[in-house]
């Protein structure tokens, strides 16, 4: 049986929500060698940082960019949910990027801190406007500058414990906690 937040809405206008406290702020600055992905894992392991909102790129480029996207499934059309990684080798101008950093268990079943960015990119000459969920191995060629907003006051209702057989990553949710 699923979660209440995990089934589909019942009506157009339902949500679920939370209400969570603004915590630490910071910016980062990654420059030309910097894996975006494994840099801010590093930084909200060194920071000691279980959620956080990443927003606002100022400034960036990636050469390659590697991130996932939407592909057809041609086994299970149903399955509208298959992701596949992509890659874009010519140099790509940071355009957008947003996310956030919540926990996921790692190898042995400890949560740890995991980046779920969302990006576009493009703006060079020879690259076009692309998106997706970024992945570890998307380089930084100059500069990429962001924002990183700690957000407290809430714990995960995805139990770590819990068997996935589907899903990897699964999808978590959040309470309040007081």
């Amino acid at each position: 049986m699923t979660e209440v937040w995990e089934r589909d809405a019942e009506t157009p206008d339902e949500y679920h929500s939370v209400e969570a406290i603004r915590g630490r702020e910071f910016i980062i600055r990654l420059t030309t060698g910097a894996d975006v992905f494994l840099a801010i894992q590093k930084f909200a392991i060194d920071h000691d940082i279980e959620f956080a909102k990443i927003h606002a790129a100022f400034m960036g480029g990636l050469q390659p960019a590697k991130y996932l996207v939407w592909a057809p499934d041609t086994t299970d059309p149903e399955n509208w949910h298959k992701e596949a990684v992509a890659t874009t080798a010519n140099l790509s101008m940071v355009l957008a990027l947003g996310g956030m950093i919540h926990t996921r268990p790692d190898k042995d079943g400890k949560p740890e801190p995991f980046p779920a960015i969302h990006f576009v990119a493009g703006g060079a000459w020879d690259c076009p406007t692309f998106g997706g969920h970024l992945e570890q191995g998307s380089i930084v060629k100059g500069v990429l500058e962001c924002f990183i907003t700690e957000i407290k006051g809430i714990e995960t209702l995805s139990p770590i414990e819990r068997v996935y057989v589907d899903d990897e990553y699964p999808e978590n949710w959040y309470k309040t906690i007081k």
